[in-house]
Formats: C-alpha cells, sequence, structure tokens
C-alpha cells in the first residue's frame, strides 16, 4: 500500500507531521481520525522521491458563507440535517452544490456532519471544529450560525484591506503600462523624426530619448529576471524559514506594516473569542486560531503563546509575551480571564481592532489616492511636455 504524508491538529490542539501506509487518502483521514486527530492535509509522494503538492481546492468566502447561512438557517428551523443539504444541493452555484452533495454522501454513510467536514478539502479545519463543539453541546444550528458569523467577519476583514490596496496598485499599474506604451512606441518615432530634420533636440527630449533607449534595452532581460526571482521565491516559499522571514518584512513595512498586525490581532481575537464561546476547548481553539491566521509571524507567535499557555501561563499573559496584541485588546483580555469573561472580552477586543482597522484604512485611502494621482499627472505631464516641446521646435523648423 502507498505511504501518505499527513499534517493533522492533535485533540490537545497541537499540530502533528508524519507518513503512514493506507489504501487511499480516504483511508489514511480515517486512521488519523480514529486517534482523534483532524487531517489538515493528506498527500501522496510521487516516484523518484519528488512529490507534487497541489493547492486544496476551496470555495470562494462569499460561497462558504452563503452555504453555511443556508445551513444554519434550515437545521435552526428544524429541518433534518440529510434535508437540509439536499435543499441546498438542488440548486445554486456549482461549488455550493457540489459541496452539499459530499456532506451528504457522507452524513448518509453515518458519519457525523464534523467528520464529512474535516474530511473535505474545501473546508478549512476551522469549520470542523466549531461544529465538533455544536455536535458536543446539541445544537449544530446555533453552531453553524455562529461559523457563519466568523466567516463573514473573516471575508469583510479582507476586503478592508483589498480595499485601501486596490486604488493606489491599480494606479500604479496604469502608470507603469502607460509609461512603457510611450518608451517604447512613441517616443522612438519622435527621435526617428528628429533624427531625419538633423536638429538637436530640446534637453527634456534628450532625457526622454535617454530613457527609452534604456527602456527597450532593459525590459526583456528585466522581465525574465523578475520571473526567475518570481520562481525562485515561489520555490522558497515552501521553507517556513523563508515564509517566517517574508511576514516578519511584511509587518515592518511603512503604513501597511502595522494595518497588517492590526488585521492579524483582529481575526486571532475575534476567532478564539467565538470558537471559546462555541464550546471549543482552549487548546483547540488556539490551534484552529493558528491554522486560520494568515500571516506566518502571527503563526509562530501563537504558537509560542499555545506552549506557555500548556505550561501554566494565563492567557493574556502569554498573548502579551509573544507580542501579539496592542497593549489596550491585551488588558481586555486579562480583566475578561480574571473576571471570567474570557471569551466575550476576547470578542470586544477584536471588535475594537476592526474599529481601528476600519479607521486606519479610511485614513490610508484618504491619503494615498491624491499622491497616486499627483505622481501619475506628474509623470504623464513630463513626458507630454518633452513631446509637444519638440513638436513645437520641429513646426516652427519646418515653418
Amino acid at each position: 500500500m502507498p505511504r501518505f504524508r499527513y499534517r493533522a491538529l492533535r485533540p490537545s490542539g497541537g499540530e502533528v507531521a508524519g507518513e503512514l501506509t493506507a489504501a487511499d487518502e480516504r483511508d489514511a483521514a480515517a486512521q488519523l481520525q480514529a486517534v482523534g486527530n483532524y487531517p489538515i492535509e493528506i498527500a501522496a509522494p510521487a516516484a523518484f522521491g519528488f512529490r507534487l503538492r497541489l493547492p486544496r481546492p476551496r470555495l470562494p468566502a462569499r460561497e462558504l458563507v452563503l452555504f453555511t447561512r443556508q445551513l444554519a438557517v434550515l437545521v435552526g428551523a428544524g429541518v433534518s440535517l440529510d434535508r437540509a443539504l439536499a435543499l441546498i444541493g438542488g440548486g445554486g452555484r456549482a461549488g455550493r452544490v457540489r459541496l452539499a452533495g459530499d456532506l451528504l454522501a457522507a452524513v448518509n454513510r453515518g458519519d457525523s456532519l464534523s467528520r464529512a467536514c474535516a474530511e473535505h478539502p474545501a473546508l478549512p479545519p476551522l469549520y470542523a471544529t466549531v461544529i465538533a463543539a455544536g455536535e458536543l453541546r446539541g445544537d449544530v444550528g446555533d453552531a453553524l450560525a455562529r461559523l457563519g458569523d466568523m466567516l463573514e467577519r473573516s471575508r469583510a476583514t479582507a476586503r478592508a484591506l483589498l480595499g485601501a490596496l486596490i486604488y493606489p496598485l491599480s494606479v500604479l499599474v496604469v502608470a507603469g503600462l502607460s509609461v512603457a506604451f510611450l518608451l517604447a512606441f512613441v517616443v522612438p518615432r519622435f527621435a526617428a523624426l528628429l533624427a531625419d530634420f538633423r536638429h538637436q533636440p530640446p534637453l527634456a527630449m534628450r532625457l526622454l530619448v535617454g530613457a527609452a533607449d534604456l527602456f527597450q534595452a532593459a525590459a526583456v532581460p528585466g522581465l525574465l529576471a523578475a520571473a526567475a526571482l518570481a520562481g525562485l521565491a515561489a520555490w522558497r516559499w515552501r521553507d517556513p524559514g523563508f515564509r517566517l522571514a517574508a511576514a516578519r518584512h511584511a509587518l515592518r513595512l511603512w503604513l501597511i506594516g502595522p494595518l497588517l498586525a492590526k488585521i492579524e490581532a483582529e481575526r486571532l481575537l475575534f476567532l478564539l473569542g467565538n470558537l471559546v464561546a462555541s464550546g471549543v476547548a482552549l487548546p483547540e481553539a488556539l490551534a484552529a486560531t493558528r491554522a486560520a491566521l494568515g500571516n506566518e509571524a502571527f503563526r509562530t507567535a501563537l504558537a509560542a503563546a499555545e506552549a506557555g499557555i500548556a505550561r501554566g501561563d494565563g492567557v493574556a499573559a502569554a498573548l502579551a509575551a509573544s507580542g501579539l496584541l496592542p497593549e489596550l485588546a491585551g488588558e481586555l483580555v486579562r480583566v475578561g480571564e480574571e473576571t471570567g469573561d474570557l471569551a466575550p472580552m476576547l470578542v470586544k477586543a477584536g471588535d475594537i481592532l476592526r474599529r481601528e482597522v476600519e479607521a486606519t484604512t479610511g485614513e490610508l485611502i484618504a491619503l494615498v489616492t491624491p499622491v497616486c494621482i499627483v505622481v501619475l499627472g506628474l509623470v504623464i505631464g513630463a513626458i507630454a511636455f518633452a513631446l509637444l516641446g519638440t513638436v513645437m521646435e520641429v513646426y516652427d523648423l519646418a515653418g
């Protein structure tokens, strides 16, 4: 039988990786679940020691939120789970229909919903963890409703960051393409026209012609070098040390770094608070939260905090020692831990950080938007000035 590499979450909340022998991926998942582990990734090594690791297929965030909301409403209204999945699978987007059909098939085989979700590659580990806690409490509908809130909040946070970046990036892309077109096609025609007149062009035009010559000479080697760097970065991305260094560098970026840190801290607090409120044990909640974070530096710091909590440190002390949270959020967590209201305080601290993220995003857009417009106008204006000045001089010589 083939051997499979795997990554899974332990019942205690830690992550384990290794290899096992199984008939297929489903059998490997069943073996892991038999000892209480939640599979995160299962892959078979390819021949000659080379293993192609394809990304796990995931539903778009919007589709996953809609699926979760629909299932929560149906189950909460008293519809049986198999009937609810059949109703969702009866229409809608192909991704939702396929997911509902897969889960329905697993439930009809006798699997619990949490086990079916843990085995499905389109669902994050967080999904199965929350539903498992709901099954233990006997209230899957409430667990699904809370899960829908968590997924929608994460999607809104990601869209906030995208909204802050998309305008300046689009302006930079348009500016780059416009300048490249002018330097590659327009300026050389003017240079040929001036050569026919045997007249020295103005200084601005000479500088522009020199820039066009440099661009034409360096464009192809530059694109090849960029492609090579991108390929090298993609290859190195498999190295956890490289991902950690890149994540820490991203957190130090001007303007963007503090915003990224607040977004990750807000996601950590909100997810952890809702997992604890859902009845998930703290070690499992910490592990599921760590798996849902997008920044490797935050994941590493949270793993260190988990180790501190396992040694007996308080949640607030462990999170403060790891440097994950701003001072105000850390103080709220400490108060919640002392008063026995840890979950509500985690969620409240996340709400405060979310408001800060929204305010920072608005300020960033208000600052960057006029700067990008001015820069684009200056670049295009300088090129137009050089070209029009040359046209006027050629016109005077012709007259």
